[in-house]
């Protein structure tokens, strides 16, 4: 990284397409559907999904920090992209 602030290479600095919040907020809403469905389709047990899924709104809501965005950001894809151009 020092090597590129001291050369006369031009970066281009592109971030992540969807933020890790909203690819959050999608897997949660979707887990939540997905527990509704098969709840109403073959055992109560699946509605346990979305309790999960709506304690973990719950504690995102009230400490400020979303473990799943946490663990989400740390995969490649979440990474910024630093391109060279010459």
């Amino acid at each position: 990284m020092e090597k590129l602030r001291t050369s006369n290479q031009k970066v281009i600095y592109v971030p992540a397409a969807i933020s890790p919040r909203q690819q959050a907020q999608f897997i949660q809403a979707t887990l939540i559907l997905v527990g509704i469905i098969l709840g109403n389709s073959f055992s109560q047990w699946f509605y346990m999904l979305d309790i999960f899924m709506g304690i973990s709104l719950l504690v995102a809501s009230l400490t400020g920090s979303c473990i799943l965005e946490n663990g989400l950001a740390k995969f490649p894809w979440n990474k910024p992209l630093l391109v060279k151009k010459d």
